[in-house]
């Protein structure tokens, strides 16, 4: 073990020199440097990305930041139903406590236009970073702008597809922007951010997006009957689908197949359909 943050966390290192933060219930309670960690009273384990010095990072993070940002992340977790990635811990316990600091100097950040659309692209998202907010000012009793809640909500998108870098989540969050105004400017409607086929077509462009950025893009197997029927059935969703590949590939140059169209199109027809449902 490194050192101990707090009774519930401590900084340790194994035998490959790897740094991780490791949490649990009177994990750290009477702990100084260099003792063992007791492996039974592990329940969750954080690590660093890219090779940051995490010992520094940990350094300039306020014990309580971190205990709160692992109650978050365990809330952030059952909210959305699944395991997130180990960095987020450290990721968003430093974005907390960087805010906190901008704060009491005096410090306002200027405003970004992602504020505004990150709430209606990732609705489920920005509902965390809300809850964070909140969670902050009843632990911390510290009040941080609203505007916030949007940049920690990145932090959640990030953590849950594998990507990167924070730059590809803000990349692929772009391109989602592009595509959801395409469909809402063919189809003239505002979709309804908080359904659940909303969330599946925003899972599959996030994935989709990752696959092309790591040329992981599967071999296409060219099924064109069924693609033939897809677009029959489906035209308007179709001519939107054809809209926003040649948007991909004129902006960005990233082709998309035909196998790739088919889901892209069911997933353009669902999520219009709940919204024209409700009108």
């Amino acid at each position: 073990m490194v050192k101990s943050l707090n009774n519930n966390l401590v900084l340790a290192v194994n035998e490959h020199d790897e740094e991780f933060v490791l949490f649990g219930k009177g994990i750290g309670f009477k702990k100084k440097k260099n003792d063992l960690v007791d492996k039974s009273l592990i329940t969750k384990t954080f690590l660093s990305k890219d090779n940051q010095n995490m010992v520094a990072i940990i350094e300039s993070i306020q014990p309580d930041v971190l205990d709160v940002t692992e109650k978050i992340v365990t809330y952030g977790e059952g909210q959305l139903n699944k395991k997130l990635n180990g960095s987020l811990m450290i990721a968003l316990a430093d974005h907390i406590q960087c805010a906190i600091d901008r704060q009491k100097q005096g410090i306002d950040l200027p405003e970004n236009t992602m504020q505004w659309e990150i709430p209606f692209l990732y609705s489920k998202e920005h509902e965390l970073g809300k809850y964070s907010l909140e969670q902050i000012k009843t632990e911390l009793e510290i009040s941080l702008p609203s505007s916030e809640a949007a940049f920690m909500a990145l932090h959640f998108v990030n953590a849950q597809d594998g990507v990167e870098s924070m730059d590809e989540t803000i990349f692929i969050t772009k391109i989602l922007k592009s595509i959801v105004k395409s469909i809402q400017t063919l189809f003239n409607v505002s979709l309804k951010k908080d359904s659940l086929n909303y969330s599946r077509f925003v899972t599959h462009i996030r994935y989709f997006m990752n696959r092309h950025l790591h040329n992981k893009v599967q071999e296409s197997n060219e099924n064109e009957k069924l693609f033939d029927i897809i677009k029959e059935q489906y035209p308007k969703s179709y001519a939107c689908s054809l809209v926003i590949k040649e948007m991909l590939n004129s902006d960005y140059n990233i082709d998309v197949s035909n196998d790739e169209l088919i889901y892209l199109i069911i997933h353009i027809e669902r999520v219009v359909s709940d919204t024209q449902a409700l009108e």
